[in-house]
């Protein structure tokens, strides 16, 4: 197993596909950091514990995205040039192979979201010199931002493995993009026409709500979120749905005929 993940995240890391999508989220945060510096100032300052959170909040959308393209295509790309099936001839045993290509996607995506949150902040420090106001930070809202940006680059360590288990079930990358499009079309719009009671136990609500990013008070807020449930609640709703459907992921893979 250990051998497994190294090579799958030796392989990630080397992809000219991830040192792209690496690219474009660097892109997207110095766009992010010049445009708030040009929007802020005079009458409209930066205040840091607001808008540092704000940032966060927004950026977990983006992350979440891109893990989920990762974990996509990489299965999907194993599967368009066979090199599952040759991967298999080497290793039989087919859930090892999903849970060390999850676990690997899901690794890189968190770490590369720590990664991408702290250029955020450096993006953003000169809005904070130049056009800062309010009081100056509290340590527990130091210690609210640290958990801030642990709970985003989980849900894209989550986002990841559920781009892993989509592309094992669809068997390409298009067929995961499409099963998250269609279940953002056919069930997540749905249950927002039907009511709150019914989409605030599907992923986007449980999303938001594990990141709650309103951490202005200085200890994290759960108040406010679109769920309704709060963040540990959420974080092992958003868990039990991960599992299984990495669960039904695997059955699928141990069902088919790769070759």
């Amino acid at each position: 197993m250990i051998d497994l993940f190294a090579a799958d995240l030796h392989r990630i890391l080397w992809r000219p596909f991830t040192r792209a999508l690496g690219v474009v989220v660097v892109i997207a945060v110095a766009i992010t950091g010049v445009t708030v510096f040009a929007k802020t100032g005079g009458r409209h300052p930066f205040d840091a514990r607001t808008g540092l959170p704000a940032g966060f909040g927004s950026a977990a959308v983006l992350l979440a995205l891109a893990g989920f393209v990762l974990g996509a295509t990489l299965l999907g790309a194993d599967y368009s040039s066979r090199a599952l099936t040759t991967l298999l001839t080497w290793e039989p045993r087919r859930p090892r192979v999903l849970a060390a290509r999850a676990a690997a996607c899901a690794s890189v995506a968190a770490c590369a979201s720590l990664a991408a949150l702290a250029l955020l902040c450096v993006a953003l420090l000169p809005s904070v010199l130049v056009h800062g106001s309010g009081s100056a930070p509290t340590g527990g809202w130091y210690l609210s931002m640290v958990g801030l940006a642990l709970r985003c680059a989980l849900l894209a360590a989550a986002a990841a493995a559920i781009g892993v288990s989509c592309a094992a079930i669809g068997r390409s990358t298009a067929a995961a993009l499409a099963m998250i499009a269609l279940y953002w079309v056919a069930v997540e719009r749905t249950a927002l026409g039907i009511g709150q009671w019914l989409s605030r136990w599907l992923l986007v609500a449980l999303a938001r709500s594990w990141v709650a990013a309103d951490v202005s008070s200085g200890a994290g807020s759960t108040g406010g979120q679109a769920s309704d449930h709060g963040i540990v609640t959420s974080g092992l709703l958003l868990l039990a749905a991960v599992l299984a459907l990495f669960a039904l992921a695997t059955w699928v893979l141990g069902r088919r005929d790769i070759a």
